[in-house]
């Protein structure tokens, strides 16, 4: 049964890239050759569609993470349409126009257990990968990828407070690669250790511990009839 849903979103965004396809040619006549051409964001998502497709006979995960990333590149273009069709493009000058620099927050935000490059950014935004970087950081004081870091050291704050999950398993549910490569970020970055930070603001953490050093402590001196 998960099998046909996914299909069936995937014939749904289908339908949407089709959709945009349509809108774009019927503007054709009224845009420059550059804008006529078909959306950076739009042929990504094609080509995430086409992936998701592929992993439909294989593994439903995979599926399911180009859909994600698939959907939430066709609706930010849908957002662009929309704002474009008000008169609201274009950026101030050296910056990032607050429809983008909105579009690129949200996208990181929804995206971050998720491997994510610079021509994610530019397809996004409708810039050079180049333009992008000297652009974003004029707008937020700082580059992309050290934005991107931090937030993802907030997700991984969050995760520590409301779950008792383990820092591995939080690593990779954040876009680390391992524990090791969050612990060098989150020490950088925090001052401390994710452990030792975990430790001083969760108190239920270190009970959880001595419990668990309590249960083993029986098991090794075996069972007394």
């Amino acid at each position: 049964m998960e099998m046909h849903a996914q299909s069936d979103v995937l014939a749904l965004l289908n339908a949407k890239r089709r959709n945009f396809s349509e809108t774009a040619a019927a503007n054709r006549d009224a845009r420059s050759d550059a804008d006529a051409r078909e959306p950076a964001a739009l042929r990504s998502a094609v080509r995430l569609l086409t992936e998701a497709g592929r992993a439909l006979s294989g593994s439903s995960d995979d599926a399911r993470k180009y859909i994600v990333r698939a959907t939430a590149l066709l609706l930010a273009e849908s957002v662009f349409r929309e704002e474009d069709s008000g008169g609201k493009r274009g950026a101030t000058r050296g910056r990032l126009a607050p429809w983008q620099a909105a579009r690129v927050m949200r996208f990181i935000d929804t995206n971050l257990g998720e491997k994510i490059g610079p021509q994610d950014f530019a397809a996004l935004t409708r810039l050079s990968t180049n333009h992008f970087a000297k652009a974003f950081r004029a707008t937020t004081g700082e580059a992309p990828y050290a934005y991107l870091i931090r937030r993802r050291i907030e997700r991984v704050k969050e995760l520590m407070l409301e779950t008792d999950l383990q820092l591995a398993i939080i690593a990779l549910d954040c876009g680390f690669a391992d524990q090791a490569h969050m612990t060098r970020h989150f020490t950088r970055l925090v001052g401390v250790s994710p452990g030792a930070w975990r430790r001083i603001r969760v108190p239920a953490a270190d009970e959880c511990y001595a419990s668990k050093l309590a249960t083993r402590a029986p098991s090794t001196m075996g069972t007394v009839n």
